[in-house]
């Protein structure tokens, strides 16, 4: 007979199974997540980017006397170009003896190929020391960077310039010139511990769930589980009064001729 703390006790089982097939599911997604993203297109920067960069720049120029500008290339989307002369327009050394260009040639790969996404980045320069691509890391701006946001990194790239010149001593400070205050904020990089250890904190919370649940589990059907009854022994029969034997020719008591008998 099925009671009902036997089918709350199997539904508790029913959901550890489920919950163990979630931490696999989940796990397999952490460790090799499926990718559904085959787009190759590297974003270029858009016309409101382009035009703050450009006119950050400009004003570095002005004041320096360097012409700064970038370029992004990618097979996918070609050639995207830009410098203080204006979105769009290309460094032109006729215009520009001294300037200092920053170069991305970014790939996307699709989800199907085994070769990974890629950024190469240089510094080109005429006229004046080209600094280290290197030295873009301290703003964030590293090859991954490049990789993830190729359009905000390009841009905030090319503002670093012209600091990056004056470090060298070649020219002076550019005045109100600051890597990302016209390309727009950073993407949020969030907590650096949450990035790196979320799967396994939240792995391990699924992980002492589940085996909170299975003490329940074990709990609740020791509890409820039916005793057997004992089995109880039937009450004994009364025996049966023994018969008092009889003597050999004498007639049992209310038997025919009995009475005579006695008489004799």
């Amino acid at each position: 007979m099925t009671t009902p703390a036997k089918r709350v006790a199997r539904w508790l089982k029913v959901a550890g199974f489920l919950g163990f097939a979630a931490v696999g599911v989940v796990v397999w997604l952490v460790v090799a997540p499926p990718s559904f993203d085959s787009g190759t297109v590297v974003p270029a920067p858009d016309a409101e980017m382009a035009v703050a960069t450009s006119d950050q720049l400009a004003r570095a120029a002005s004041a320096q006397g360097v012409c700064y500008g970038w370029r992004l290339e990618s097979y996918s989307t070609g050639t995207s170009v830009g410098s203080n002369l204006g979105s769009g327009v290309a460094i032109d050394p006729s215009r520009c003896p001294k300037w200092v260009e920053v170069r991305a040639d970014v790939m996307w790969t699709s989800s199907s190929s085994e070769a990974a996404d890629s950024a190469t980045v240089t510094i080109a320069s005429s006229g004046v020391p080209a600094p280290p691509s290197s030295r873009l890391d301290r703003f964030g701006l590293t090859g991954s960077a490049f990789v993830d946001e190729p359009d905000w990194a390009i841009c905030q790239a090319a503002l670093a310039l012209p600091l990056l010149v004056a470090e060298s001593g070649a020219v002076p400070p550019a005045p109100a010139v600051t890597a990302g205050a016209a390309a727009g904020p950073a993407p949020d990089a969030g907590s650096d511990f949450w990035r790196d250890r979320w799967p396994y904190v939240l792995g391990a919370a699924i992980l002492l769930a589940l085996g909170a649940l299975i003490v329940v589990i074990g709990w609740f059907e020791r509890k409820h589980e039916r005793t057997r009854p004992k089995g109880r022994r039937g009450r004994p029969t009364p025996a049966k009064a023994a018969a008092k034997p009889v003597a050999a020719g004498a007639a049992e008591p209310g038997a025919p001729g009995a009475g005579a008998a006695g008489g004799a």
